[in-house]
C-alpha cells in the first residue's frame, strides 16, 4: 500500500533544546493514524514539519513522495489543514472567509456543501461575522475550511477542541466518511477514547521520542480486561468485594467494584456473578488506563535518569 507520510529519523533541535529525536513513522493512503502524546511531547513540532512551517535539524520527510519544501502549492493543495490553536480573520463573514480560504487552496471547494451540513454550520452562521462566532463555531468554520477543497491528506491537530457531544459524534462520521472515499487523515490529539474510536493506528510521543507505533487492534489486546459489577450501597455482599473465579479484585469506583479479569474460560465466572445479583456489570477494556501507565512509566524513567545525571555532574 502507498505511504502517504515517510518520516526516518526526524529530528529538531531549538537552540540546543531538542523538540523531536529521531522519530520515524508512516502512514499509509486511506489510513487514519492517531498520534498521541502529553503537552510539550512534539506532536506539533512534527506537524509544522510536515507542512514545512518550519525544517528539520536532521532527518526526512515526504509527503505523496515529494518533500514537504520541495512540492511546491501543488502539494499544499494535497492537503488540508486544521492547526490546535485558529487564526481567523474575525472582521469577514463566515462564508467570506470560507471564499478566501478556497481561493488558496485552488479555487475549487467541492466538498463546501457537504462538510457545513454535516457538521451543522449552516446558511445563517455563515453569514455572521466572525467576531460573533462561539469558540465551538470557530471550530466549525475551521473544519470546513481544511476539508471543502477535498484534499488527500487531512492534517487535524486536536480536531475536536469546543466541539459540543452531538457535532463531536457528526465530525467523526465525516472521518469515517473520508477514509471510505480513500482519504488519509493524520489526527493529534488527547482524548483516547476518541483515538481508539476513530483510527487505525496510533504513534505515542513522549519528550520528543516515539515512544509506540502499533495499530488498534493490538493495543486493545495487550490492555487489560476488567469487570465492573454495580451493587447498590446497602446491597449487604459479604464480603464487600466477593471472590469471584477468574478475576483479582482492584478497587471501588462509588457503587462500582472493579476486577481485573485473567484470560481464562469464563463460564463460572459468570454463574457466580449470577448468584450475586447485582443490579448491573459491564466487560471492559482499560485501553485508557494502559496508555496512563505507559506516560506514568515514561516520566519515571526519564526522572531517574535525569537525577543521574545530575549526580554525575555534582
Amino acid at each position: 500500500m502507498m505511504s502517504v507520510i515517510d518520516a526516518h529519523g526526524l529530528t529538531k533541535s531549538y537552540d540546543g533544546h531538542r523538540a523531536i529525536e529521531n522519530v520515524s513513522f508512516s502512514v499509509s493512503k486511506g489510513e487514519i493514524y492517531g498520534f498521541l502524546g502529553p503537552n510539550g511531547a512534539g506532536k506539533t513540532t512534527t506537524i509544522r514539519l510536515m507542512l514545512n512551517f518550519i525544517r528539520p535539524t536532521r532527518g526526512k520527510l515526504r509527503i505523496f513522495g515529494e518533500f514537504p519544501g520541495k512540492g511546491g502549492p501543488s502539494l499544499r493543495r494535497r492537503i488540508g489543514y486544521l492547526p490546535g490553536e485558529i487564526g481567523l480573520y474575525e472582521h469577514m463573514r463566515g462564508d467570506h472567509a470560507l471564499a478566501f480560504y478556497r481561493d488558496l487552496s485552488g479555487g475549487q471547494a467541492p466538498l463546501h456543501d457537504w462538510i457545513c451540513e454535516a457538521i451543522r454550520l449552516s446558511p445563517a452562521d455563515r453569514q455572521r461575522r466572525i467576531k460573533t462566532y462561539s469558540k465551538g463555531m470557530k471550530q466549525k468554520l475551521a473544519i470546513a475550511q481544511a476539508v471543502q477543497h477535498d484534499p488527500d491528506l487531512l492534517i487535524l491537530d486536536e480536531p475536536t477542541t469546543g466541539l459540543d457531544p452531538l457535532v463531536q459524534a457528526d465530525f467523526n462520521e465525516v472521518l469515517h466518511e473520508l477514509k471510505n472515499r480513500g482519504k488519509t487523515i493524520f489526527l493529534s490529539s488527547h482524548v483516547l477514547s476518541e483515538v481508539q474510536t476513530l483510527c487505525d493506528r496510533i504513534g505515542v510521543l513522549m519528550d520528543g521520542r516515539l515512544i509506540l507505533d502499533a495499530d488498534i487492534p493490538t493495543l486493545m489486546a495487550r490492555a487489560e480486561r476488567q469487570l465492573w459489577i454495580l451493587q447498590p450501597s446497602d446491597s449487604g455482599m459479604q464480603p464487600a468485594h466477593p471472590q469471584i473465579t477468574g478475576t483479582t479484585f482492584l478497587r471501588k469506583r462509588g457503587d462500582w467494584l472493579v476486577y481485573h479479569v485473567e484470560p481464562k474460560d469464563s463460564g463460572t465466572m459468570l454463574e457466580e456473578l449470577a448468584n450475586l445479583k447485582p443490579l448491573d456489570f459491564r466487560f471492559e477494556s482499560a485501553f485508557e488506563e494502559s496508555f496512563l501507565d505507559l506516560y506514568r512509566e515514561r516520566r519515571a524513567a526519564s526522572r531517574t535518569k535525569s537525577q543521574r545525571g545530575g549526580e554525575r555532574t555534582s
